[in-house]
């Protein structure tokens, strides 16, 4: 059972993904308080950044319908208005909308609603399209965002989202590391150092 507040924090110790088996999960400590608004996951491809990031989507929406949340003791999961989320493949063709104007279509519509009661959840931001114009996009989504007070997790291969956190108090690294011998994933998060 978590605690529950009302400033926009996320408190998740060793949080895990409720769906994937006990003895396969590896859990991570993850953050969100404070001045830190923007969780910044990167590293190897399928090293768990998505999972992370729908993991505390769904503490968010475990505490809105009254469950406990999937950590160990000593969480804070505060109640949000809105969990906004841009994840996956939306193209349309009925609506000629391309992957990448469907994402940004849906990135309008997060920034119009965002606030400080609000968590986003962004996978791959800014993907889709020229790798310097989806970064410099995915760059003034995520510094609007902050300028909203609504808290992120957003995951990443963009070098210019990495660097965000070194000039910018409310951002904050994290990577997925992979076993330097084997090149496998560990999924083991690692604060403060970018993928």
């Amino acid at each position: 059972e978590p605690e529950v507040g009302s400033e926009g924090v996320f408190r998740l110790p060793q949080i895990r993904h409720p769906l994937l088996p006990p003895e396969r999960v590896v859990a991570n400590d993850v953050r969100l308080d404070g001045s830190t608004h923007v969780l910044v996951l990167s590293g190897p491809n399928a090293g768990g950044k998505t999972v992370l990031m729908k993991a505390v989507a769904l503490a968010a929406l475990c505490v809105r319908t009254g469950l406990h949340v999937a950590t160990a003791p000593g969480a804070r999961v505060d109640l949000v208005d809105g969990l906004l989320a841009d994840i996956g493949d939306e193209q349309d063709l009925l609506e000629s909308l391309s992957t990448f104007s469907a994402h940004v279509a849906n990135l309008a519509r997060i920034v119009a609603e965002a606030s400080p009661r609000t968590l986003v959840v962004l996978d791959e931001v800014g993907q889709g399209t020229d790798p310097s114009e989806g970064a410099a996009l995915a760059q003034a989504i995520l510094e609007r965002l902050a300028d909203t007070g609504a808290r992120v997790v957003a995951t990443t291969h963009f070098n210019l989202l990495k660097e965000m956190a070194g000039v910018d108090g409310r951002f904050l690294n994290a990577s997925f590391e992979f076993d330097p011998e084997t090149l496998a994933p560990t999924y083991r998060m690692r604060v403060g150092v970018a993928g």
